[in-house]
């Protein structure tokens, strides 16, 4: 037990000491999963940290930098000021033409589509890490199996229920015509077994009336919306249908745990 306590203080005092690397002049994320390990790392208060996307559950009392609202960050004279920075971003055919051409910006993709959390977790530090200097994702990594592990007993809970997860909140019961279903927790938790949800091999499906027809009539319909950096947290519920608003609930990794938990907890 004391062998543990003082692991667990190492790796506590290496995140203190974690920092941007000194060959980074300046540093911005418009990539979600990126923005939530440097949260995790302590690292937002850092002044190298110049930028955030508003989409991020980072709140404007702690992060004291730039926050991009969507797509305004591709406008010509903001792309100018990110010239000699380091700049992550999502996946994204059109931004990585756009990145590509302005040289001095040092962009960097970060390709999270498909993989689960602990995936997730990993990928982005090997991308981040070689812009750090004194950091390790042990203790983000623990966090996070923790995390998975109450996940995983609370939906053990529910497993004769039939989810479905809309990106968008359900307004009068319209459904958004979007479904998640092969990506992310949704994906994870169907491979293990805990989760059983819309019939289809796709991360993301409009789906038929058909199909919606002879799902069972208790089958809980999710309303998914991201909050970002207003922080709001809330379930609203009617019935079988429930919205569900979480700062970063729709970011890969921790974001979408943190945000499936807080559902399970208060269904």
């Amino acid at each position: 037990m004391i062998v543990l306590l003082f692991s667990f203080i190492l790796l506590v005092g290496r995140t203190y000491c974690c920092d941007f690397s000194r060959d980074v002049k300046s540093f911005y994320s418009f990539s979600g999963p990126i923005s939530l390990l440097i949260k995790d790392l302590n690292l937002v208060g850092k002044e190298k940290l110049k930028g955030i996307s508003v989409f991020h559950p980072i709140e404007k009392v702690t992060f004291k930098g730039d926050f991009f609202p969507g797509g305004i960050f591709l406008a010509h004279e903001t792309m100018r000021k990110l010239e000699g920075s380091t700049v992550f971003y999502d996946e994204s055919r059109e931004l990585t033409k756009i990145f590509s051409q302005y040289q001095k910006i040092k962009a960097v993709e970060v390709k999270t589509r498909g993989l689960g959390p602990r995936e997730v977790l990993n990928t982005v530090y090997k991308e981040l890490s070689p812009f750090l200097v004194q950091c390790s994702s042990a203790s983000a990594t623990l966090n996070l199996d923790f995390k998975l592990a109450k996940l995983s007993r609370l939906m053990s809970k529910h497993r004769s229920k039939m989810f479905l997860f809309f990106l968008g909140n359900i307004y009068r019961e319209r459904l958004p015509e979007m479904l998640m279903v092969q990506d992310g927790i949704v994906k994870w938790l169907i491979e293990k077994e805990k989760l059983q949800t819309y019939p289809s091999p796709l991360a993301y499906v409009n789906w038929s009336s058909k199909i919606m027809n002879q799902m069972p009539s208790e089958t809980l319909k999710i309303g998914l919306k991201d909050s970002g950096n207003r922080m709001e947290k809330k379930i609203q519920r009617n019935g079988n249908v429930i919205n569900l608003t979480y700062p970063g609930l729709l970011i890969p990794g921790a974001g979408q745990v943190d945000g499936m938990i807080y559902l399970l907890e208060n269904l």
